[in-house]
């Protein structure tokens, strides 16, 4: 009898665990919606692709990221992306904040003009407290839980019309930038006529010809054959270089075991640490692209001269305007990295 007793208080005990063990599993989603405004055949999209495969692995299908490239979940409107992550349209963002800074102006302080032009210096701020710590903060009060960051390459200037060797040649240009007032600012700085588009939109300007040009990384270039679309002279200017940061929605990372929480922290860092890799390792590749005929030119240390000083004035008040603090944070980073 006593044994008997024994059985069934063990059994109870047993069954009243169970519940809670069903109520954890069934609270995960059976597929999470991850957002990023590049397609296939860039760093980009492989690095999400990456980071999407690990965590699937690693949680052994617990967590399922699906891919919804060209930001299609918010009609290609990139600079929404973090609106729709707070309202629950979005699980999981990989992208650049200068995306998201119409919404968080803190979000554009990486793409200040001439801030990181080296790999040393993106090292830096990858390493840095202004990022994982100061930064990161910024980012989980905005909605998001950062996991990790890695480098998005840097971004140089491309048209149809001429090689622009120096700030004078970009004026009266007519180019496309994204939802940024600071990216506005920049072409205003250099006298070009900006135009807010999306990439979708932008593809079309300008193979008609009604955009003159764009901002995009070598990869970049390569990868969605911008010279088919008649953009045929490449500045290599290395005037911004942004970080792909790979988040996900507040609520969705709370809703996961503190192991799972983990795990995919673990799968965004590694997925960063290989988009890095292959970003530099294609950073300099301009055979492929000379290939196509297109006309590949870096500026001489004078006129980057020029290119620094005509961007002095955007990148002054916009360092106001984002977070000095922060900005001050980065440069003292990168400062001290460059003379250790």
């Amino acid at each position: 009898m006593i044994q008997r007793r024994h059985f069934l208080a063990t059994a109870g005990i047993a069954t009243l665990g169970a519940p809670s063990l069903l109520r954890a599993q069934s609270a995960y989603k059976s597929e999470y919606r991850l957002s990023l405004v590049v397609g296939p055949g860039t760093a980009w999209y492989a690095a999400a692709e990456n980071f999407a495969n690990l965590t699937r692995e690693r949680t052994k299908g617990r967590i399922n990221l699906k891919l919804y490239p060209g930001s299609s979940l918010v009609q290609g409107a990139q600079d929404r992306e973090l609106v729709a992550l707070r309202q629950g349209i979005v699980d999981v963002l990989v992208g650049t904040t200068i995306n998201w800074s119409g919404t968080v102006k803190d979000f554009a302080a990486f793409g200040l003009p001439g801030l990181m032009t080296t790999d040393r210096e993106v090292d830096a701020v990858l390493a840095s407290d202004a990022l994982r710590k100061d930064f990161y903060d910024i980012m989980r009060r905005a909605g998001m839980e950062p996991l990790a960051s890695g480098e998005y390459g840097p971004v140089q200037l491309l048209n149809s019309r001429k090689r622009l060797a120096k700030p004078a040649d970009v004026a009266g240009m007519k180019i496309r930038v994204t939802a940024s007032p600071m990216q506005q600012d920049i072409m205003n700085a250099l006298k070009a006529n900006p135009t807010s588009m999306s990439w979708a939109d932008a593809q079309s300007a300008l193979a008609s010809g009604a955009v003159d040009g764009l901002w995009l990384t070598l990869e970049q270039i390569l990868a969605v054959k911008a010279y088919s679309l008649g953009l045929k002279y490449v500045t290599r200017w290395n005037m911004t270089n942004e970080l792909i940061h790979f988040t996900v929605a507040n609520p969705v990372f709370k809703s996961w075991s503190p192991e799972d929480q983990q795990i995919v922290r673990a799968a965004g860092q590694a997925a960063a640490s290989e988009l890095t890799q292959q970003v530099r390792k294609h950073a300099n590749d301009e055979t492929a692209l000379k290939q196509h005929g297109v006309d590949v030119y870096t500026p001489t240390a004078s006129e980057m001269a020029e290119w620094k000083a005509a961007l002095r004035q955007p990148y002054e008040k916009w360092k106001l305007n984002i977070n000095a603090a922060l900005v001050t944070k980065i440069e003292q980073a990168i400062s001290q990295a460059t003379k250790s």
